[in-house]
């Protein structure tokens, strides 16, 4: 018989993690028979991951299968320390299924998870997740070691109270030892895997997933086994806009080189009745004021360098929905955690975040992130009595129809779940005033990586120079700025100093205070 162990997550809190993986151990003895234990690493391109811990009994083992909480050992403080426990499920060949699942939103997280889970056993030892920025580039790394240990380093008092006796005795009566128990480790990073680098070999049954490596060994081996693999990722965007810039940035310079030359050059002598009827000529500078309506853009004038001058004025407006479009900016704080809280959630904080994360990424629906934060109820109406709580910014609505009015398309580009983002424009009658809409958990992908601009792009059709991009977060708008959009930062609170360069943009106020000031959008 075969079981296989599906461990992957970050456990937090003071968690019976040795009871656990105890019990679990000790279930294959009592119908002796064989144990895998897998523990499976999935690695999202921000350092966050998703954790699955999966037991497989088939219908021998199944007739044995302790209850863990009927039998009376409590799994309150696991459920609390942010663990999914999905009831087990049975197939028609008899076997048993029970799945649990958490989610680690940063590299630090992902170390404390494999050191709880591991737990005094030290069967995963010294794990880290590294993950290193540069221009373009990404790199991971994840390292340690799977050390194996005899039965009882998984027990302690209580689980041998439950099972009667030590997970060793119980083993040696079954005829079972550590060699009966495998244990792998899986690991996928996101990018390419540096094979010269890693240790471990391709897991091609898992194909499709991205590049995955596998590590094998029993309880019985004396010898521990290192686990180490690095991939990078490369953000081709980012390449080719700097290699844009680049040329730019070459092409402008004799540009002016150029006009420097017409300057100091002496004008040919010509007859004066010719240089007299020459009329002057005088190139108008674009005005960089878009009218009351839609607020006004300021900033000093260029000189005219010969160069084809840019539209004064947007033809798109992209707008950030938390804290531009909506009221709410950290909707995770101010609003997320608060209506967790108040339906009986004692997730932690850290968790919630994650989950919140991977719902924004597509990875999960609201319906398992409600269940992994353990908000129980219908999807559907805890979806709408949470997004019940947003409301529009002060003068929003009449900002986007003055823009429609003169003609500016409005898009909107953010970071959530796609599914609760076509409910707050359905619930807020947006659809007339904003298309398209760019929504991270439709693409797989959140700012401030490039890709989500470059969708943003594709839809409209447009360049970047012609699209003005408002955001509350002065990183997404460094990211947008370094692909070429004009960028303005939005609050009622932000001023030209701290703007890092960008336009400010502080009220929706028609006619009123509301102006973008600053360095110009549109140069």
């Amino acid at each position: 018989m075969n079981k296989l162990y599906r461990w992957s997550g970050r456990w937090s809190g003071r968690v019976r993690r040795r009871q656990l993986l105890g019990l679990v151990l000790a279930l294959p003895f009592v119908a002796s028979c064989k144990a895998d234990v897998l523990v499976d690493v999935a690695v999202e391109e921000d350092g966050s991951g998703l954790v699955t811990t999966e037991l497989v009994l088939d219908q021998e083992a199944a007739a044995g299968l302790v209850d863990l909480r009927d039998d009376g050992l409590r799994l309150d403080d696991l459920v609390q320390s942010g663990w999914t426990l999905d009831p087990p499920t049975s197939t028609e060949g008899g076997s048993i299924t029970t799945k649990a699942s958490k989610a680690f939103g940063t590299p630090e997280q992902f170390a404390q998870v494999m050191m709880e889970l591991s737990g005094d056993s030290g069967l995963f030892t010294d794990f880290r997740l590294q993950r290193d920025r540069s221009f373009a580039r990404v790199d991971f790394g994840l390292t340690g070691t799977i050390a194996p240990t005899t039965f009882d380093g998984f027990s302690d008092a209580e689980l041998d109270g439950l099972l009667q006796r030590t997970i060793d005795d119980l083993a040696a009566s079954h005829g079972a030892t550590p060699a009966d128990v495998s244990v792998t480790a899986v690991v996928r990073l996101p990018g390419a895997v540096d094979t010269d680098r890693s240790s471990g070999t391709a897991d091609f049954s898992s194909a499709g997933n991205g590049d995955v490596r596998r590590w094998e060994a029993t309880l019985a081996d004396t010898s521990p086994v290192s686990v180490s693999v690095y991939s990078s990722t490369q953000k081709v965007a980012a390449l080719v806009w700097r290699g844009v810039a680049v040329l730019a940035a070459a092409l402008g310079g004799l540009v002016l080189f150029g006009q420097l030359l017409r300057l100091l050059r002496p004008e040919r002598r010509r007859p004066a009745a010719a240089r007299s009827r020459r009329a002057p000529v005088t190139k108008p500078v674009a005005s960089r004021q878009s009218g009351a309506k839609t607020g006004t853009m300021t900033g000093p004038a260029e000189p005219d360098l010969g160069r084809l001058e840019p539209t004064s004025a947007p033809r798109m407006v992209a707008l950030d929905s938390m804290g531009v479009l909506y009221r709410e900016g950290d909707d995770i704080a101010q609003l997320l955690v608060p209506f967790v809280r108040s339906r009986g959630s004692a997730t932690p904080l850290d968790d919630i975040v994650a989950r919140a994360r991977l719902l924004s990424l597509g990875r999960i629906t609201p319906a398992e992130f409600w269940h992994a934060v353990g908000v129980a109820g219908a999807s559907d109406q805890l979806d709408d009595e949470y997004l019940a709580n947003f409301q529009l910014s002060p003068g929003v609505v009449g900002f986007l129809r003055s823009l429609r009015a003169e003609g500016v398309q409005v898009a909107c580009v953010t970071n959530d779940s796609a599914v609760w983002a076509n409910k707050l424009r359905v619930r807020h009658s947006l659809d007339g005033l904003i298309d398209p809409w760019v929504v991270s958990g439709s693409i797989g992908v959140r700012k401030p990586d490039a890709p989500i601009f470059e969708v943003l792009r594709r839809l409209s059709q447009l360049a970047p120079h012609e699209i003005l991009v408002v955001d509350d977060q002065l990183d997404n708008l460094d990211a947008a700025r370094a692909l070429g959009f004009a960028t303005a930062w939005y609050g009622p609170g932000t001023t030209t100093e701290a703007s890092r360069g960008h336009a400010v943009l502080r009220s929706f106020a028609i006619g009123d205070a509301m102006s973008v000031t600053g360095p110009r959008p549109f140069a």
